[in-house]
């Protein structure tokens, strides 16, 4: 698929627009405006480069109703840390069960900088590492999985070096939207409430 982007300088005080044309119709895309602009058209098209903004703006629901289940998959991101006899490593895994970002002792590139690959040293440059993968990656915020995991001095000093690359271990509540569809029952002054003497109003619902 080819991709095409116009940026077209309108007049002063005016900013600069981008429109990305999608297909090999490149004649159909455009800006609207005035002047030189005036015969541009924009693509009814768009596509979603990331398709996660609702979870970074705290928009897109969390999966709910597993109250008793565990491990809890009511999160965005979860934060993972692993460290066996052999190898150290962490990750950030998706609700969907999909790895985001990873890093682990096994890489070479990182291997070849440490003493040893199950100490605690190992340990915190994991985390160093993959809080910084996860700022490239546009991951700000995680949720912290299984505490029982960074009970250990391992496990704290991974989740200090996480903390220490910028990376919050809390998620921010889902913005929930103040009006919701439906019949309001249980509302004052409505049909089939306690005040029945009450003149209807414009705000009653059928």
């Amino acid at each position: 698929m080819n991709f095409l982007t116009l940026r077209i300088r309108l007049p002063l005080f005016s900013e600069a627009l981008t429109c990305k044309c999608i297909g090999k119709q490149f004649s159909t895309c455009g800006v609207l405006g005035s002047g030189e602009n005036k015969d541009y058209v924009i693509n009814p098209d768009f596509v979603n480069r990331n398709p996660r903004n609702l979870e970074q703006m705290a928009l897109a629901r969390k999966r709910q109703g597993w109250k008793f289940q565990s491990p809890t998959r009511e999160y965005y991101n979860k934060l993972v840390f692993d460290k066996t006899s052999k190898h150290t490593s962490g990750k950030v895994v998706h609700w969907t069960g999909n790895t985001v970002v990873s890093a682990s002792t096994k890489e070479w590139a990182i291997r070849r900088h440490l003493y040893s690959v199950k100490d605690v040293s190992a340990a915190q440059n994991i985390g160093s590492i993959l809080a910084q993968r996860c700022l490239e990656a546009g991951v700000s915020c995680v949720f912290l999985g299984e505490k029982e995991n960074f009970t250990s001095e391992a496990g704290m000093s991974f989740l200090k070096a996480v903390e220490e690359g910028c990376i919050s271990l809390q998620e921010p509540d889902v913005v929930e939207a103040e009006y919701k569809p439906g019949i309001d029952y249980g509302g004052p002054k409505r049909l089939g409430g306690e005040d029945k003497d009450t003149p209807m109003k414009d705000d009653y619902q059928f």
